[in-house]
């Protein structure tokens, strides 16, 4: 599976998750759902591959750090919206 692909099912389970509250928009939570969705646990090269598509997320600007103002910061995080986005 390549890049792309796993930025797709970790962008799914961001959404997902990002609904539910700051409890599971976490990156934690995230990846390890990831993971075992992709089932690729405990393959190290993978997983860094799996990082390294998480980080693109934020790099693009589709994902940003901090779920709201109680939760400002790492580990938590929210989807941007595209019109502040593009506004910036």
């Amino acid at each position: 599976m390549n890049s792309p692909d796993f930025e797709n099912v970790l962008l799914d389970i961001a959404k997902k998750y990002s609904a539910q509250g700051p409890g599971y928009a976490q990156e934690t939570v995230v990846l390890r759902q990831a993971a075992k969705q992709l089932e690729i646990e405990r393959n190290l090269i993978e997983e860094q591959r799996l990082l390294t598509a998480w980080h693109s997320l934020f790099q693009k600007g589709i994902l940003s750090w901090g779920y709201n103002i109680d939760n400002p910061a790492s580990p938590f995080f929210h989807l941007v919206e595209s019109d502040v986005v593009s506004s910036q």
